[in-house]
Parts: C-alpha cells; sequence; structure tokens
C-alpha cells in the first residue's frame, strides 16, 4: 500500500476491479493514488483531495472503509464518491448513509466517471476557500478583539485620570450650599467643572465643555483644568482674577497651542462671595446660567462671549446679587436634549423641569433635573449641572 501524501485523488479498489476507474481518470489528467485493501484505512499521511471507493468486488466492506474514511475526513473535510455495481437505488442509499458525498452505479461512461470527480473536486476546491476565508475571518477577529480590549483599557485609564481632575468633594459654607452632577454619554467626555475657596470670601467655580466626548475632549477638558488661573500671586499679596480675564487668559493659552485642528470649548466662569452674595460671572460661548430667585420667574442670565480657542477676543462681566433663597445654575448644552412632560424638548424643558422643583434644596433640585429632564429620551450627550444656593 503506497502513502497518500499529496494525491489528488485515492482510489480504494482491488488492482484488478479498479483498473478501469484509475485508467479512466488518469487519462483525464488526474493524479491516482490505489489502495487496493479495503478491510482497513489506506491513508497514512496527508488527506487527498478526493476519494473513490470502488466496492464493486466486495460491497460491505467498501461500506464499511466509506463509513470509517467519513468519520475521518469530516474535518478537514474530503468528498468521497462509491462506485458499485447491483441494486442501484438501494446502493445509493447505503452509501449516503454511511458517509458518500455521491455514487455512481456501475457499469459507467469513463466520461461520466470524470464528470462526477470534477464536481467533486470543484466541491472541495470551494470547501477549502471558504474554509480558509473562515480561518482568516477568526484570526482578524482575534485581533480586533484585542485591540478593543487594549482600547477598552485605554479608555479605562482615561475614564479614570479624567475623574481624578473632578472636584471630589465641594466647599462647605455656613450660608452656602452647592451640589452637582456630572454625566457622561460614554467612557469619557467632553464636561468638566470646578469649584474652589480662594480665599476667606470668595469661590471660584466653572462649568466647560469640550466639543465632542471622547478621548480627544477628554484631554482637552485635562488641558483646560491646569490652564485656569483664578488668582495672581505676587509674594505675600494676591490679587483674584476677574471672570473675564480668566477666560480671556484661557482663551489665548489655547491659541498658543496652534493646534492643526481648532478645539471648541465652551465655559461659564464665576467668581462669588458667600459672605456678600455678589456673584460676577463671564461665558465663552456657554449656556446662559439660570437663576432662580427665591420668588419671580426663572430667568437667563444672558451675556455676550465667544467660543475659546478660535480667535483673540474680549469677554464681558455680569454681576448679580444674590439674596438668600436664591438659586444659580451653571450647566452645558447637554439639556439641550432635556425633555419634560408634554413640554418641547430643550430649553422649554428646562424652565418648566426648574420651575416646579425650585423649592428643593439645592441638591435635591440638581438631582431632579439630571435625572427627570432624561426620563423619555435617550442621553446622547455629556451632561453637567453645577447649582449654588444661598440659605
Amino acid at each position: 500500500m503506497r502513502a497518500a501524501t499529496s494525491c489528488p485523488v485515492l482510489l480504494c479498489a482491488d488492482s484488478a476491479v479498479g483498473a478501469d476507474v484509475r485508467a479512466a481518470l488518469e487519462q483525464a489528467g488526474l493524479q491516482v493514488t490505489l489502495a487496493p485493501a479495503l478491510d482497513r484505512e489506506p491513508v497514512n499521511g496527508s488527506a487527498p483531495r478526493l476519494i473513490l471507493i470502488d466496492g464493486a468486488a466486495e460491497t460491505d466492506g467498501a461500506l464499511k472503509l466509506c463509513h470509517r474514511l467519513r468519520s475521518r475526513f469530516d474535518d478537514p473535510f474530503v468528498p468521497i464518491l462509491f462506485l458499485a455495481a447491483g441494486d442501484a437505488a438501494g446502493l445509493r442509499r447505503a452509501s449516503l448513509e454511511c458517509g458518500a458525498d455521491s455514487f455512481l452505479p456501475r457499469p459507467f461512461e469513463p466520461v461520466d466517471l470524470v464528470a462526477h470527480a470534477r464536481a467533486l473536486l470543484r466541491l472541495k476546491d470551494r470547501h477549502d476557500q471558504l474554509t480558509a476565508k473562515a480561518s482568516e475571518t477568526h484570526r482578524i477577529n482575534k485581533r480586533l478583539q484585542a485591540a478593543y480590549q487594549l482600547i477598552d483599557q485605554e479608555l479605562e485609564l482615561a475614564r479614570r485620570v479624567q475623574e481624578s481632575f473632578l472636584p471630589q468633594t465641594l466647599p462647605q459654607l455656613a450660608n452656602v450650599r452647592l451640589a452637582a452632577r456630572y454625566r457622561l454619554c460614554g467612557r469619557v467626555g467632553g464636561d468638566f467643572y470646578d469649584v474652589f475657596r480662594l480665599d476667606e470670601h470668595h469661590l471660584g467655580m466653572y462649568v466647560a465643555d469640550a466639543m465632542g466626548h471622547g478621548v480627544a475632549a477628554s484631554l482637552l477638558t485635562i488641558f483646560v483644568k491646569t490652564s485656569v488661573q483664578p488668582k495672581d500671586i505676587d509674594g505675600q499679596s494676591y490679587r483674584l482674577v476677574p471672570p473675564n480675564e480668566v477666560l480671556e487668559r484661557l482663551n489665548r493659552a489655547m491659541i498658543g497651542q496652534a493646534l492643526s485642528e481648532t478645539p471648541f470649548i465652551t465655559m461659564a466662569y464665576a467668581l462669588f462671595n458667600w459672605q456678600t452674595g455678589m456673584l460676577s460671572f463671564a461665558r465663552a460661548g456657554h449656556p446662559y446660567p439660570l437663576y432662580l430667585p427665591r420668588e419671580g420667574p426663572p430667568t437667563l442670565w444672558q451675556i455676550e462671549g465667544s467660543l475659546l480657542g478660535v480667535f483673540d477676543t474680549r469677554y464681558q462681566v455680569q454681576t448679580h446679587e444674590l439674596q438668600p433663597g436664591d438659586k444659580v445654575l451653571l450647566y452645558t448644552d447637554g439639556m439641550d436634549g432635556a425633555s419634560f412632560a408634554a413640554h418641547p424638548v430643550g430649553l422649554p424643558s428646562l424652565l418648566a423641569a426648574a420651575e416646579q422643583y425650585r423649592r428643593l434644596p439645592i441638591d435635591e433640585l440638581v438631582g431632579r433635573l439630571s435625572s427627570d429632564v432624561f426620563g423619555q429620551t435617550r442621553q446622547t450627550d455629556d451632561l453637567t449641572v453645577l447649582g449654588l444656593e444661598m440659605l
């Protein structure tokens, strides 16, 4: 018996009985290896591309061999053509049940045998091509999974870094309460805020929004965080920088980076004296602060101010005196997706919700605004709400 290491066709047949089969195939240009023993598996090397089993001399042994070979060559798949003489219908059924892929009764025309063989070889070629594509797809998927896992790890690291730049606690003051809610629509985002004591009487605070809500936006938030200069210190003395000047310095710092793509950042910055209740603020393309007086309708504090990082410009300052019971909200444009009750989406819903919840303590008010206004819609942008209340 010869080992079939690379033969296209393996013929399992008695040498005398299978001579016509071999002659027909070789005349058609196919390479044939003969394995004359039907009582044991004939293949010791690599799989052939086609197996022909001739059961003309010993049908039962040929059927048993067919069953064994199908078990062995189901993966990788090798087509099997079964030849036999006798009851064609019965033998066809028996051979197919034993794992043959096609059946050809004896006697046959050589052209029919060659046509069957070539059809099964085409099937083998197509199967191998699909198997190769499936293997390549599997390898690509594994590489993609590894890449996605790496991206996921980097996003998680970016999220932790970004959160570390947010205030872990808010200042505790005798006559003022502060509250904040920070909700990202992804792992990292472009929203950020800060509240900090500047001296015994003043707080600095801001809410800002970098374009987008991915890694690039989160990197901009870190740059802005480190670039805000709320106080000038000269020896033993210091100067609190007015809100408009804070924005102007930050704007020049961003322009000085000369980034290839202009980063768009909006910000509302406020300087608050909690003893006198005086609050000064400036805005750079940011949503207007929402003022909730103890008595009277909610009001938007409107003031001009262009985006940060686009061109050198000046910013205006607006000052208000807060009375006990007054509240002020700074928020990002994630509120554009606010939906409350039957009110139109956006600012009308925000104003309606603020009006309904205005009597709540500031922490409850901010919490209800950041949750209830998105109860009927999916959050598509980052959302930050920072609230201040005079007690």
